[in-house]
């Protein structure tokens, strides 16, 4: 288990680098500015100011594709699906499924026709590609819906899919949203997907109809090929009218060996833009034996899957010759990831950075890869369309040297592992580390702009970690399996991604065992179990805890010990078992104080000596609940001075190491309702208010319900009943975006003060 990152009875917390994500704030401290939330002290029960920007919304998401600049023959396509979704009735999620063969310009058409009707969506545009065809499989949809809930409700924590869909139908029930889902193979995968309220409009596309999507009122809308007339207009658009006159001949027969698919042309109009001195018929011969090599190796595709086919294989052939264009191509089609950067792309073709940006605009260029929404920590990402994909993928198989592939998805995985590693050791610098296996070093990591850009890196991958977990799964690669799921934690913890959480650790603790890492086995079991305890599942948690105090009294670990009696004591206090809460914690503390003065290493030290204080916030629950509010405030304050100034236990005279503003903050809002236990309901309310404003301040959404929570009771004993209220609804309306759970036990005290 992690000493590094204990956790309360109350909640498990996300890391303060959560609240860095949206770096709102300034403080200036003796002469220096800080910029992101920071706290200033001047004594342990008060004095702290804050100086920022108030609290920002979530923007609203707007991740629609690109729209293409040549966008062909479809204007009659937008009026008739739009003229039929205003048929649909008002009150409805408007379904569309546009259907047809790979490449015809499905989703350019979904694009297209959402950009058409933006000004309806003021809860904003959605985009999901579910991979249906992928040879991998689907998506699952309850990932899609996590992505979706996550891109309105950046803190939602749902803790099981049920109440994930249920919370995904309450947040859009008042704001209509507009969707695009790519790909679908099953209608049931897309039904999963349906928002609530009213007003949506849901576009899938898919090559197959989706009949059964009928009975909900579906509008569905075959899409056929451009016919020879547009498929020409297009030609002449994007290579010019003189070009076209010259070969008109040429022109409509690669027209029609592209058989009106927008793909096909695509590709082919690249080529011949690129060389605007080859002939139109030279590309005609080309496209003809492509289509004759296609038929022969394939007899069983139709004339449209040869036009693709064919038009991929004439782009491939024409990559740069003197340059590795082409390996680039294959390699990265043969991966597991959603999408690519240049860093990746890097590590998978043994390149610098700078070449592989090179070569993936050289893909782009040439219509091999799509532009897909970025981020600002990745730079430039690319995807590939299915039909592409798939065709890297069969010339990796065809052209790759013996062992290569393997080493291709070894060369991921550690490029994965290795910046993961990098992120944790600086969001989470004092999580636990557990060995890292290599078989290729990166020869150029990232370097992350400090404890925010490595979890924004972290977040921003998030889909393509989930994807390497379980291509270490799939391909046998135990070492990389559970080192990953190690590596996790501080995305975990920030983002309390529960179905990640309990996917990749029960493939890694299983992996771990395999290998037989017990320190590795017992870190993972640990920070399952506090994924359980988060989740609601108690029972299941305290077990784990158990295990994992087991596994460490054997071994002589009082770290993990330690660790362990705290984890238990603080299910413990969540189940209301306060004397056995308090004999954990009591055991938890005093191992952690002689760890705090035994160990070598300054940096353990600091990491002992703050935890100490954590456990004793929970402590100070614990004297709080049993009727000892006096001793609650001797335990609490301490905590929180330490936490303000976590400091070597064995050199306090050095200059100040940690501050743990967010765990300072629940101290305080603990520390106030124990003033008010005791009787000084004024220096209850006046520490209340301090703990709001702290929080307001980091953004910590859960914790800022939580603040008004227990303020709430303490106005309502000063008999502030109007006061009560009001910091009781607040805090339903913060509960009601992170936990239904807490948000009904709120609604229960107001209830009780009306």
């Amino acid at each position: 288990m992690t000493a590094a990152q204990p956790t309360s009875g109350d909640d498990i917390l996300p890391s303060p680098a959560a609240a860095l994500l949206r770096p709102d704030t300034a403080n200036t401290i003796s002469g220096g500015t800080l910029n992101g939330p920071s706290v200033q002290a001047r004594r342990i029960t008060g004095g702290v100011h804050f100086h920022g920007a108030a609290p920002s919304a979530p923007p609203v998401p707007r991740q629609l594709l690109p729209l293409p600049a040549a966008f062909t023959d479809r204007v009659d396509d937008v009026q008739r699906l739009t003229a039929r979704l205003e048929r649909l009735p008002v009150g409805s999620v408007r379904i569309a499924v546009i259907s047809g063969p790979s490449g015809i310009g499905k989703s350019a058409l979904a694009t297209r026709l959402l950009h058409e009707l933006g000004d309806r969506f003021p809860g904003g545009q959605l985009y999901a590609d579910l991979r249906g065809y992928a040879p991998e499989g689907p998506v699952r949809p309850a990932e899609i819906l996590g992505r979706f809930l996550r891109s309105v409700r950046p803190d939602a924590r749902p803790a099981a899919v049920e109440e994930m869909a249920t919370w995904w139908r309450s947040v859009t029930a008042e704001r209509p949203m507009g969707i695009v889902v790519d790909n679908v193979v099953d209608a049931g995968h897309l039904r999963a997907l349906l928002p609530g309220g009213r007003g949506h409009v849901l576009v899938a596309t898919s090559r197959e109809q989706l009949a059964s999507l009928a009975g909900d009122g579906a509008v569905l809308h075959r899409l056929g090929p451009l016919d020879p007339a547009a498929a020409l207009e297009y030609l002449t658009f994007c290579l010019g009218e003189d070009r076209i006159g010259r070969e008109p001949a040429a022109a409509r027969e690669i027209a029609d060996l592209c058989a009106g698919l927008p793909m096909a042309l695509a590709l082919a109009v690249t080529e011949l833009a690129a060389h605007p001195g080859h002939s139109l018929a030279a590309m005609t011969t080309t496209l003809s034996g492509n289509h004759r090599l296609v038929r022969r190796s394939r007899p069983h595709v139709n004339r449209q899957e040869a036009a693709v086919s064919a038009a991929l294989d004439h782009a491939y052939a024409a990559l740069p010759g003197d340059a590795p264009t082409a390996l680039v191509y294959r390699r990265l089609g043969s991966l597991f990831v959603l999408d690519v950067d240049a860093a990746l792309t890097a590590a998978v073709c043994g390149l610098t950075h700078a070449e592989a940006a090179e070569h993936l605009r050289l893909l782009r260029a040439a219509h091999l890869l799509e532009p897909a929404p970025g981020h600002a920590v990745r730079g430039d990402v690319y995807r590939f369309h299915d039909a592409a994909r798939v065709h890297a993928r069969g010339r990796a198989q065809a052209e790759a040297a013996s062992g290569e592939l393997d080493e291709v998805l070894r060369r991921a995985l550690d490029f994965f592992l290795a910046n993961s590693t990098a992120a944790e050791l600086i969001v989470t610098p004092t999580h636990r580390l557990v060995a890292r296996d290599y078989a290729h070093p990166l020869a150029e990591p990232l370097e992350f702009d400090g404890e925010e850009g490595a979890l924004a890196w972290l977040v921003a991958q998030r889909d393509n970690l989930f994807a390497a977990i379980r291509a270490a799964h799939a391909g046998g690669i135990d070492t990389s399996l559970y080192q990953l799921a190690h590596a996790l934690w501080p995305l975990l913890r920030a983002t309390h991604d529960y179905p990640l959480w309990f996917e990749s650790h029960s493939l890694g603790l299983q992996a771990a065992r395999r290998c037989g890492d017990v320190v590795a086995e017992r870190e993972l079991l640990g920070t399952s179990a506090v994924g359980l305890r988060g989740a609601g599942r108690f029972d299941e948690a305290a077990q784990a805890f158990d295990e994992v105090l087991s596994l460490a009294q054997a071994d002589q670990d009082q770290r993990a010990e330690a660790q362990a009696l705290h984890e238990l004591g603080s299910v413990a206090l969540e189940t209301g078992r306060l004397e056995e809460a308090e004999s954990l914690l009591v055991q938890a503390r005093a191992l952690r104080v002689v760890l705090s003065r035994t160990s070598q290493e300054k940096r353990d030290r600091i990491t002992f000596h703050r935890s100490v204080a954590i456990t004793d916030v929970c402590l100070g629950q614990v004297l709080l609940k049993t009727g000892r509010p006096v001793d609650a405030i001797e335990t609490l304050a301490s905590a929180r001075s330490t936490l303000l100034d976590v400091r070597d236990p064995l050199d306090a005279d050095r200059d100040l190491d940690i501050r743990d503003p967010l765990d300072a903050g629940r101290a305080l809002a603990w520390l106030a309702r124990a003033y008010a236990e005791a009787g000084d309901l004024t220096a209850g309310e006046v520490h209340g208010r301090e703990a709001v404003a702290e929080f307001d301040q980091l953004e910590v959404t859960r914790w800022r319900a939580r603040s008004r929570e227990l303020l709430g009771h303490t106005l309502q004993a000063a008999a502030k009943r109007d006061e009560a209220r009001a910091s009781y609804r607040e805090a339903i309306r913060l509960y009601e975006q992170v936990s239904r759970r807490d948000a009904r036990r709120v609604q229960q005290a107001l209830r009780r003060a009306a």
